[in-house]
């Protein structure tokens, strides 16, 4: 992977940017990624892939007007995506608190069902 994020070829596998392809809206890219074996926890700038997820899907809606999307953010807890995990390798908010200081309403519904199915195992 380059600095600015773009694939690189790697003994002829493309490397996918997980970061990109939740800032693009790039499901299949993002699925791949973890297919491949990107640590669900990577971080970058102080942000997991959940904590960037819930960035870019707060932005999108609060810029254009559109609905709130939740669809990486569900890949990424369907994948084993912590949300009470700290950013900042544990120093900073977890996803859940991040969702609720953006307003990301349907984040933290999926969080809610979440930790209800985690408590009841």
């Amino acid at each position: 992977m380059t600095d600015q994020g773009e694939p690189t070829d790697v003994d002829g596998f493309e490397e996918i940017d997980p970061f990109l392809a939740i800032e693009r809206g790039d499901l299949p890219g993002l699925r791949d990624a973890l297919a491949a074996g990107v640590d669900i926890s990577r971080e970058r700038d102080g942000l997991t892939l959940l904590h960037y997820a819930i960035d870019v899907e707060s932005d999108a809606h609060a810029q254009t007007g559109q609905p709130l999307h939740v669809d990486a953010t569900a890949l990424l807890l369907a994948r084993g995506a912590d949300p009470q995990r700290r950013s900042g390798m544990g120093s900073g908010v977890s996803a859940e608190h991040m969702a609720t200081l953006s307003g990301h309403w349907l984040a933290l519904e999926l969080f809610e069902g979440w930790s209800n199915t985690r408590h009841q195992s």
